[in-house]
């Protein structure tokens, strides 16, 4: 991309996180790169650039654009606010008045498990120390274990997996059902702050949801993704705390748009819920992040700039 625009070009950023980068796409099959060859024909003036950037805080994203973006001179920037990892930063900040570092209780009792399946787990843990001697030992005995027994021994790791975090983390209280209001409502601030920030200079803001692949109706079919999504993004946040953080900040990301008047898709709502578009609960297949580059294509192309 070359810094300096050209006369009558129109520069699209695409401000998302790691979902734009491709976790599970072919090459040049992300989201961002989608739109820009569906625009590369019909509107060659028309550039779409990924300036998205992992873990960037939304608190953050207004010294971002205004040190990286501004230069380049946007003409519209598509916002897909992520909110687990926000959420998490608030729970920890507040507990950061306290000391993290004390001592912990020596090990709690496991929860029950099936005998069996803690047979398989420590036959597994027994060959792991054998080290890299027999690398493919491990998998073979999955394999030869089954889908069903393997999709529970699967579980019950990131159960274990859970449970350890959650002694680091949560200090023996348990993760919470549902996220506070009052983090709702600073989301919902940040947001609505960084959208004005983009039009006193003169960018279009487009908004959408979040897609998310798990749903209070899927959840139990998809279960080990659920899991898996505590773990990596909020381990303050149970299962069912999961599942309202996406309601809620989606119900957030709505108002702004519709009290801004923004142009808005609601993605998280129209996107399919299965695996032939999502690769885990947030980051897409080839076919995800076409639909998702399908959607902005076609809301975009009603706008002024590009008609």
């Amino acid at each position: 991309m070359e810094k300096e625009k050209r006369e009558g070009h129109i520069r699209i950023f695409c401000l998302g996180v790691s979902e734009t980068f491709g976790f599970y796409e072919s090459k040049d099959k992300e989201w961002p790169s989608q739109l820009g060859v569906m625009y590369r024909d019909r509107f060659p003036r028309v550039e779409v650039i990924n300036a998205s950037v992992v873990g960037l805080n939304l608190k953050r994203k207004k010294d971002y654009v205004e040190k990286y973006l501004l230069p380049l001179r946007p003409d519209i920037v598509i916002i897909l606010q992520a909110y687990l990892i926000y959420f998490k930063e608030l729970m920890r900040g507040g507990r950061r008045k306290h000391s993290v570092n004390k001592m912990i209780r020596k090990k709690g009792r496991h929860l029950k498990e099936e005998g069996d399946q803690k047979w398989v787990v420590y036959i597994l843990n027994k060959i792991r120390t054998v080290g890299d001697t027999l690398p493919s030992l491990e998998g073979v005995i999955e394999r030869c274990l089954g889908k069903q027994w393997s999709t529970r021994l699967h579980l019950w790791r990131l159960r274990r997996r859970i449970r350890k975090k959650e002694k680091k983390h949560l200090l023996h209280k348990k993760p919470m059902e549902e996220v506070p209001e009052n983090m709702i409502l600073e989301f919902e601030r940040d947001l609505r702050l960084f959208v004005h920030y983009l039009k006193e200079n003169h960018i279009v803001p487009v908004l959408s949801t979040y897609p998310a692949l798990i749903t209070p109706i899927n959840k139990d079919i998809h279960k080990h993704i659920l899991l898996a999504t505590r773990l990596t993004y909020c381990i303050e946040l149970s299962e069912e705390g999961v599942l309202d953080a996406t309601q809620k900040a989606n119900d957030a990301v709505r108002r702004i748009a519709r009290d801004e008047n923004l142009f808005f898709i609601d993605n998280d709502h129209l996107i399919p819920k299965t695996l032939e578009y999502f690769g885990d609960n947030f980051h897409y297949t080839d076919k995800g992040s076409e639909f998702i580059a399908k959607s902005f294509y076609d809301l975009l192309n009603q706008h002024p700039l590009i008609k």
